[in-house]
């Protein structure tokens, strides 16, 4: 079973949704310019009044006029695009057939699949800034570039990139990422049973890459077009848009997920009890089958990635929990409907930004939820404590464009120093808490768990590390989880 690319089921509504998406998007255009006049970064409130002055007597009225001027075609636009969103399927998958990627060669190794999860606050300019970042168009293409190369590396047995590629843009900061290779160090630990790593490079391996908040659709398509040569199977624009039973949803749920291996089933479940500024957008769970081979019995060798994004409000424990309940049953639900007789499981993962860590006093109720005695968190000790060694993924937003933090060595070393972390890693919530232990994480929110049980082959976790090599491009710091799995001798793809 195959998953058609086409989100529609008649040929002709795809083209008509990209019509009306045409006609809606210079009036979303100049809105994000109007609010991008208004909200500034703090680089930018560093260069006095006379920029925010600038901008608030030439952009406003300018960018207010055009919004207006656009207002019928997007009138029109929306009148198409409302009724299409409620017969689309609620996310997009592309197949690249030429891609050079073999699955084949890559089982090769030994049957070790590498996963990887990344917030990138890919959301349009204006909103961005309230994050402290700007320009989404030019981060989605240095954010592209670095895992191009990262991955280039693995395509062409770690040859440095070079003019047989095409490049989207051209940085010292990228060049020198590729000299990086290898560079990795391990924090002060002493917990030989957790092989956590600070690393300046993403691996060069990667079999899944899990991305959340990218809700510009023109940094999705940025992303596709670099990242199809090494993942062939992409889904994105995933979550549904438009009028809804519990609102209006500007935007999709902002989940990307890339994959070398075939998808032989997905769906998608959103959230139903978000509220506040996240019932703006399609938040939920992306359930995805993939199909790494087949035996020779003819049994199927599939793995179960499900990729998620949880309601952000610190206050708002209740409703995290309600939502990884949510997670337990629609994964079991997922999973008993593409279950086929005789098939092997080799690995079964939960990986996205949950919007609560495991050192903060005011999220002991996440904390303590049963979706942690299902899945496994490789950096989790127990309840409230994290192991030796793991590190916070959330920087402290105001901090930035510090230097301390401006390239991934230097935001390596701050994540290696104890006193660094204390101040450019979010602290633990209520303010004030946690700073007395030996070990001080910070906030990590951002998280990859995956399931050890009878039902799945035996897996060993290889390696977890903490990714800086989007500094000054992203508030959070990727993660990545290394896992060597017992495969049974496979025939065919």
């Amino acid at each position: 079973m195959s998953i058609s690319e086409s989100p529609f089921g008649c040929c002709f509504l795809g083209p008509l949704f990209s019509l009306s998406s045409f006609l809606l998007f210079p009036s979303y255009w100049f809105v994000d310019r109007l609010l991008s006049s208004v909200v500034l970064i703090s680089v930018e409130q560093s260069q006095g009044p006379v920029p925010r002055i600038v901008c608030l007597l030439l952009g406003v009225p300018v960018f207010l006029l055009l919004f207006l001027i656009s207002l019928p075609l997007a009138l029109v636009g929306l009148i198409l695009w409302t009724p299409l969103n409620q017969v689309r399927r609620p996310f997009c998958y592309q197949r690249d057939p030429n891609s050079l990627i073999s699955t084949e060669a890559h089982l090769e190794n030994g049957g070790s699949f590498t996963f990887i999860s990344a917030n990138l606050c890919l959301l349009p300019d204006g909103l961005a800034r309230f994050s402290n970042l700007r320009h989404t168009q030019q981060r989605t293409a240095l954010i592209s570039n670095v895992l191009k190369v990262s991955q280039k590396r693995s395509s062409t047995q770690h040859k440095a990139d070079n003019g047989d590629a095409t490049s989207i843009c051209s940085t010292e900061d990228v060049m020198a990422m590729v000299e990086m290779e290898g560079k990795e160090d391990t924090v002060p630990c002493e917990d030989v049973q957790f092989p956590g790593q600070v690393s300046v490079m993403f691996p060069h391996d990667a079999d899944f890459l899990c991305l959340q908040e990218v809700f510009d659709r023109r940094a999705s398509r940025t992303l596709r077009r670099v990242l199809a040569n090494s993942f062939p199977h992409i889904l994105y624009d995933i979550g549904p848009s438009g009028p809804y039973d519990c609102g209006f949803k500007f935007f999709s749920s902002g989940l990307f997920l890339a994959s070398r291996y075939p998808p032989t089933a997905a769906k998608y479940h959103y959230y139903p009890n978000s509220r506040g500024e996240d019932s703006l957008a399609a938040k939920g769970l992306l359930c995805v089958q993939v199909k790494v081979g087949i035996t020779e019995e003819k049994q199927r060798i599939v793995g179960y990635f499900n990729c998620t994004h949880l309601h952000a409000p610190e206050q708002d424990a209740s409703i995290r929990c309600e939502q990884m309940s949510l997670v337990l049953r629609w994964v079991s639900e997922f999973q008993a409907e593409n279950r086929e007789t005789g098939d092997i499981i080799c690995f079964d993962i939960l990986c996205g930004d949950l919007n609560f860590d495991n050192c903060s006093l005011d999220d002991s109720l996440e904390q303590n939820h049963e979706i942690f005695s299902v899945y496994k968190d490789p950096c989790r000790d127990c309840a409230g404590r994290d192991r030796p060694g793991t590190v916070g993924t959330l920087l402290r937003q105001e901090f930035i464009y510090h230097e301390a933090l401006r390239t991934p060595e230097k935001l390596k070393r701050t994540l290696l120093s104890d006193c660094e972390r204390r101040l450019y890693i979010a602290p633990p919530l209520p303010p004030g808490t946690g700073h007395d232990e030996q070990q001080w994480t910070g906030r990590r929110i951002d998280y990859i768990l995956y399931r050890d049980s009878p039902l799945i082959l035996p897996t060993v976790m290889d390696k977890y590390q903490f990714i800086t090599s989007l500094a000054g491009l992203s508030d959070h710091i990727p993660v990545s989880l290394t896992l060597s799995i017992s495969l049974p001798e496979i025939t065919s793809l």
